[in-house]
């Protein structure tokens, strides 16, 4: 996919994100509190009415991008009115996000209006895992998906088989979940650093496209990430500290599938560990703090996660998303040697 269609959808994916953002901030708000006043206030200063939905803002963008993408790339399939196979895996993909994303929604619809606690973890666990498992076999009708991953190392292809359907999905299942807690850990803005897992999703998704443009991978999976880019780009006009939109569940969610979606499309899985190292290394850290805690009743950090630790260490919203992004530059320029050189260096 050429550079000038790349940023022709990342400039239109940004300025739609302001739009949409200054658009329905006020409605959102209204599901919050009741209240409708167009005027939503001054954007450096928060007043306790800032509405979750964050997801909506940035699948409208993504589907725009998409769209876009898919004309440019496959306009004679779109108007003969046929699918190529390129358009039927992006329009696979973007399913299982938007399925994603719906779950999310009516997350935070419920806990915005206090309707109750929301679906129990599990079964919203089940659902993850069965929509990704879906979008699995469905692009193995698709043109197929790489079975086999690439190890460090020098260990060369693991093959999979068909053991690759059913593990495959639960490695999805448990990154999207791991964004989940890197944006805000049960679901309560409180635990959350406004921006931050938007922020560290556009550096992933630059890494990766750039990693794939550079060593001739997927155009699917770079129409994905441009698209992410794009959209988080465009969120974060009101989601950056001081925040007027939360991402909320249907934010992380959304993100969580674009990222391994565009992972899954790929072929290249081993790069979610090295561009995505910073929902990693949160996640992980909040996996060891449950653990300590089981073990020895005592906490090993003053927050669940390394980012909420680091706020109740005295450390302001754009310290913490500064500490993130560097870590986020490193996994990404990591993933962009691995995806060039990785016949070099790890078959």
């Amino acid at each position: 996919m050429s550079w000038s269609v790349q940023a022709v959808i990342l400039g239109c994916e940004m300025v739609l994100g302001y739009v949409l953002g200054r658009v329905f901030i006020p409605y959102f708000r209204r599901i919050k509190t009741g209240k409708f006043d167009f005027y939503i206030g001054d954007r450096f200063a928060k007043d306790g009415s800032e509405p979750k939905f964050g997801g909506v803002v940035i699948m409208l963008c993504v589907i725009f991008g998409i769209v876009t993408g898919v004309i440019f790339y496959d306009s004679q399939a779109v108007l003969s009115f046929e699918n190529g196979e390129f358009s039927r895996r992006v329009f696979i993909a973007l399913g299982g996000v938007l399925m994603l994303t719906a779950i999310g929604l009516s997350e935070d619809y419920v806990k915005e209006k206090k309707l109750g606690i929301g679906m129990k973890p599990f079964y919203k666990i089940c659902m993850e895992y069965l929509i990704c498992l879906g979008v699995c076999v469905g692009l193995r009708y698709c043109g197929g998906v790489q079975t086999a991953v690439l190890m460090p190392f020098h260990l060369g292809y693991v093959q999979f088989g068909g053991l690759f359907y059913p593990l495959f999905p639960l490695f999805m299942t448990v990154g999207i979940n791991m964004v989940k807690i890197h944006d805000c850990a049960g679901g309560k803005t409180d635990t959350g650093t406004d921006g931050l897992c938007a922020v560290t999703s556009l550096i992933f998704s630059a890494g990766l496209s750039s990693g794939l443009a550079a060593g001739a991978g997927s155009d699917a999976a770079q129409l994905f990430a441009v698209c992410t880019m794009g959209a988080a780009g465009g969120f974060l006009f009101w989601g950056f500290s001081p925040a007027k939109l939360y991402l909320g569940e249907s934010g992380a969610l959304a993100i969580g599938g674009l990222m391994t979606m565009a992972v899954l499309l790929s072929g290249e899985y081993f790069v979610f560990l090295l561009a995505g190292a910073a929902v990693v290394v949160d996640g992980a850290c909040g996996l060891l703090q449950y653990i300590v805690f089981k073990i020895r009743k005592k906490l090993l950090m003053k927050g669940y996660t390394l980012h909420e630790h680091l706020q109740k260490k005295g450390h302001g919203d754009h310290t913490v998303i500064g500490i993130f992004a560097v870590m986020s530059v490193a996994g990404a320029t990591a993933a962009i040697a691995f995806l060039i050189y990785s016949g070099k260096f790890f078959i």
